[in-house]
């Protein structure tokens, strides 16, 4: 079990050296591709994560893999990582630094529980209609939840919306019951 106390230092230091050298997006943007790789390519995950795996050529893939791609601080703390043997981390640790923008008041977290696949129009026409409504960036966690039959369900500033079939089932089975 990891500790998120462990990936909330990692956060709130990289957040705060991003933070004064003015980098705060470029950093966010590099961890969400991070997390993204992670979350879609079990291989780049098992990877990072083998114990068997000098650190050596892990710090050659990033420099090769994200050397163009990445800004230095983001390529240095991913190395940091992997020679403290933390790599496994990264996922908390991206959740953490937003959660760390968030609570600073920089950037909305908004979790989208969807039926159906979200094209990336979608997402991106989402994005803009959110960030119009609350007036600061938005990041978007998107999650596939079939169960919910159709529909959506929105989570965001300690809230849940409920636009979903089986919200509206659920509801009338409540209003049914009296």
């Amino acid at each position: 079990m990891k500790d998120p106390e462990i990936a909330e230092r990692y956060a709130e230091a990289l957040h705060s050296l991003a933070q004064e050298e003015g980098i705060l997006d470029r950093v966010g943007e590099d961890l969400s591709l991070l997390r993204a790789l992670w979350d879609s390519l079990p291989e780049f995950a098992r990877f990072l994560r083998h114990p068997l795996v000098p650190v050596e050529l892990k710090e050659r893939f990033f420099d090769r893999a994200f050397g163009g791609r990445f800004h230095p601080y983001t390529l240095n703390f991913l190395k940091l990582l992997a020679r403290k043997k933390r790599l496994d981390y990264l996922p908390l640790i991206q959740r953490a630094f937003l959660k760390v923008a968030e609570k600073k008041g920089l950037l909305v977290s908004v979790l989208v529980r969807t039926a159906m696949p979200l094209a990336q129009e979608e997402r991106a026409r989402l994005k803009g209609a959110l960030e119009v409504a609350l007036g600061k960036p938005v990041v978007l966690d998107v999650e596939e939840a079939p169960e919910l039959i159709a529909g959506a369900e929105l989570r965001l500033l300690g809230r849940r919306f409920d636009l979903s079939i089986l919200g509206r089932l659920q509801a009338l089975a409540v209003e049914l019951k009296g």
